[in-house]
């Protein structure tokens, strides 16, 4: 139920107010820091408006509150790409919102990376929630609002809030650790991982195989302390020591996303040391097609 949600209060108010209406369509565009968290509260509010047990609410029980979280309910679409949305896919989504609801009555689209999106496919969506088919529902994820402003005016804005260390239920280290990530967070709770024992940054490259072998959050927690290895002690290495620390990143993965991440985290993790601002610069040049081999050079050389 919307009371059951841990954090963001001002946002289960919405959630219930808007809920009571009762609409026929509309548009929501979810935006905050963290990605699986956007996503877990777009599934909330999906849950609400499609639940058939209670009105206004969810119960978390009932096959479509089930199937909504499994992502395998027939009236609920997630979209995604890594490189941005594409023309088609938002032209494809209009056919279907304007087709009958296959199971219930309300279509819903979820819409991750609103920020990638290109101008013809921004354009393309601007076009669809303009005048939206009744009993579609959209809800835009984005990190950013750094988007079309005519994509904004066109929707309801929700700012979702990253949770904190206590309502995550996890110390200060750890928190930090995953940068408040609350996927991170959950999938840590459950594996035996001992933060505290260090990885030595020249295994990133064994660990980035593994990783995309295998999907392995453990993996993936290596890789982090990796980083956080090259990180106390790059002041000890010599350039050629971290050219070899980028170029193991390049050779453990050609997954530019991945590879993307690993710039985040790093940008993130050195937080307000000195340099800050061309990080940060960096960091926003992450969302535009970007030569990833010079820019993990650059990066980690000076550091």
């Amino acid at each position: 139920m919307i009371k059951d949600i841990v954090s963001n209060e001002e946002v289960k108010r919405f959630f219930k107010n808007e809920l009571k209406l009762n609409k026929k369509s509309g548009t929501y565009l979810f935006y905050g820091s963290d990605s699986d968290q956007l996503l877990e509260f777009a599934l909330y509010f999906a849950k609400g408006l499609c639940c058939e047990t209670l009105e206004g609410d969810f119960c978390d029980t009932c096959s479509v509150c089930q199937r909504i979280d499994r992502l395998t309910y027939g009236d609920l679409e997630v979209v995604e790409d890594v490189n941005g949305i594409k023309v088609d896919t938002v032209r494809e989504l209009g056919y279907k919102s304007s087709s009958s609801a296959s199971e219930g009555k309300r279509k819903i689209f979820i819409l991750k990376d609103i920020q990638k999106l290109k101008k013809e496919a921004g354009n393309s969506l601007l076009k669809l929630i303009e005048e939206p088919a009744e009993n579609s529902f959209f809800i835009l994820l984005t990190n950013s609002l750094n988007i079309l402003p005519t994509i904004k005016s066109r929707s309801i804005l929700v700012k979702i809030k990253k949770r904190d260390a206590e309502e995550l239920d996890v110390d200060e280290f750890t928190y930090n650790f995953f940068l408040g990530n609350s996927k991170d967070i959950e999938n840590f709770k459950i594996n035996d991982i001992d933060l505290q024992k260090a990885e030595s940054y020249e295994m990133i490259g064994v660990h980035l195989k593994k990783y995309e072998e295998t999907e392995d959050f453990k993996e993936k927690v290596y890789i982090y302390k990796c980083i956080k290895d090259f990180i106390n002690n790059r002041h000890y290495l010599a350039q050629q020591e971290k050219l070899y620390f980028a170029e193991e990143i390049l050779r453990g993965t050609n997954d530019r996303n991945l590879q993307r991440k690993i710039i985040e985290y790093t940008v993130s993790t050195l937080g307000n040391l000195s340099g800050l601002e061309d990080r940060l610069k960096l960091k926003s040049m992450l969302r535009f097609p970007v030569n990833m081999k010079l820019v993990l050079i650059n990066l980690f050389l000076n550091l």
